[in-house]
């Protein structure tokens, strides 16, 4: 039976797979040949590649249904999940109070201690009140009355806190968190108990993930973004995490009457995700989110007129985005709108059009590129690393490099659609929309087609959280192939 299964495994794929990741070592090695202070950027790719293929193989032999049982729900999740979010929401303001010189630390942190233990307390009554009588009401006709009155009651108690000299100040401050969280799940259990979701542990172990982030992860670049000292960055993990947890919230909805109820509760899901990487900030992560829920939504059949109000929203939402993000997001958009208005921001856009354009049909040959060798081009061996190969493989060496990605989302919607279940089949569309958007942004960037991210080419771009997580999701794909449909009787 088992050697059965594994000629199910999809061997062009892996072949495929091999190929582009041999393709990234060798122009990791052209990219970095006579660059100092980078230490061996090609052996750590190398061990990279090694672990990532033992990571494929084992997550391949792992029936892709067994992800269930991390996901059984667990009904004490969402009060204990919310009670820890009000003690890592006052335990960061205070911290932010003491970098100011504001405020004592110690005095602080242990005068809101009672503040926590009450916020635990209101979580267990809403709790109880949820198990005792709320579940029981039918509030299907006002539900959605309902909501849009909590929708604007948090907007106008927001307004309030902000404009308050009273509610606004830090010794308020904890009560307000820990009060308005309670009141938030209650209201949530009355309409449209997304918190609910919450019972799923993977999706916890998501959210604590990126949470924790904020309190001990290492910053570097302006952004706090990774944990044990830089070798683990819980943004990339959450992008596969967060492809099983749609697969699985999407397949049990799949069949449901109400499309809108699951297109509004998985963005919910995802939106709380994107919101902490966001806030790291990492635009082009939460972003990659974004695609991704985008591509499982519309291989589960949403229909055309909710993706137009999809669209509409994402627009009517723009000036808020645009209100609240951090100068230098800003600034990368104005730069790719008018390159012209700073020339020197420009420089490594313009760099990289120079590198693509001077290669011509078959490039300069490997090492022999002058843009990237003499290091007019900068972060070369990551963000850019499109431009090395144009510039020294040419027109055609980049073509190949690009066929070899459409050859790999080729492969994975082909065992998509030959799953056995539907969520097999979401599996493999998530990390099919991981891959192409991934993709697309930095080759689109590298031809100033689309604003600069630090998003990587997908198995070429060194890095070792995005390659394994890659690795990760396509064991997941070929679990999914492994198990596919069959024709015969085994």
């Amino acid at each position: 039976m088992a050697r059965r299964s594994w000629r199910n495994f999809d061997y062009l794929l892996f072949v495929a797979l091999l190929i582009l990741s041999a393709y990234g070592v060798t122009m990791i090695y052209s990219a970095t040949i006579n660059t100092l202070g980078l230490g061996n950027p090609v052996q750590r790719q190398i061990i990279y590649v090694l672990a990532g293929t033992a990571l494929l193989l084992v997550t391949a032999s792992v029936d892709y249904r067994l992800l269930d049982i991390f996901q059984h729900p667990i009904r004490l999740l969402p009060p204990l999940l919310l009670g820890l979010a009000g003690v890592g929401l006052t335990i960061t303001g205070r911290l932010q109070e003491m970098e100011a010189g504001t405020q004592p630390a110690l005095d602080s942190l242990q005068a809101d201690l009672p503040v926590m233990v009450v916020g635990f307390l209101l979580m267990a009554v809403v709790f109880v009140l949820d198990r005792t009588w709320i579940e029981e009401l039918d509030l299907a006709l006002s539900r959605w009355l309902l909501s849009l009155t909590l929708v604007l009651l948090a907007a106008a108690t927001y307004f309030l806190v902000i404009r308050s000299p009273i509610l606004s100040t830090p010794s308020v401050m904890p009560f307000l968190i820990v009060a308005g969280l309670a009141a938030i799940y209650l209201l949530d259990c009355l309409t449209l108990r997304f918190t609910d979701t919450l019972r799923n542990p993977l999706y916890v172990l998501v959210l604590a993930l990126l949470g924790i982030v904020f309190l001990i992860g290492q910053v570097s670049g302006g952004s706090q973004r990774w944990l044990a000292a830089g070798a683990v960055q819980p943004s990339e993990l959450s992008k596969i995490m967060m492809v099983i947890v749609l697969a699985k919230l999407l397949a049990e909805h799949e069949e449901g009457d109400s499309q809108l109820k699951m297109i509004v509760t998985s963005l919910g899901v995802i939106a709380v995700p994107m919101l902490l990487i966001y806030l790291q900030p990492d635009l082009g992560t939460a972003l990659t989110l974004g695609a991704i829920w985008l591509s499982m939504i519309w291989l589960a059949g949403i229909r055309s007129r909710y993706l137009l109000l999809l669209v509409a929203g994402a627009i009517g939402a723009l000036p808020l985005l645009w209100l609240n993000m951090e100068d230098y997001m800003r600034e990368r958009l104005l730069l790719f709108i008018n390159p012209a208005g700073d020339p020197d921001s420009y420089f490594n856009v313009h760099q990289a059009l120079v590198s693509i354009g001077s290669g011509g049909w078959t490039g300069k040959g490997l090492t022999h590129g002058t843009q990237s060798q003499l290091h007019f081009l900068r972060v070369r061996h990551t963000d850019f690393i499109f431009a090395v190969t144009a510039e020294e493989l040419g027109f055609l060496g980049a073509l190949a490099m690009i066929a070899l990605l459409f050859f790999l989302l080729w492969r994975i919607l082909r065992i998509a659609e030959r799953s056995r279940d539907s969520f097999g089949r979401l599996l493999a569309a998530g990390v099919a929309g991981l891959i192409f958007f991934q993709g697309v942004i930095n080759v689109g960037m590298n031809l100033g087609l689309m604003p600069v991210t630090g998003i990587p080419l997908p198995f070429v771009s060194y890095g070792g959280s995005s390659f394994l997580t890659l690795m990760l999701g396509l064991g997941l794909v070929e679990s999914v192939a492994i198990r596919h449909k069959k024709l015969e009787f085994d």
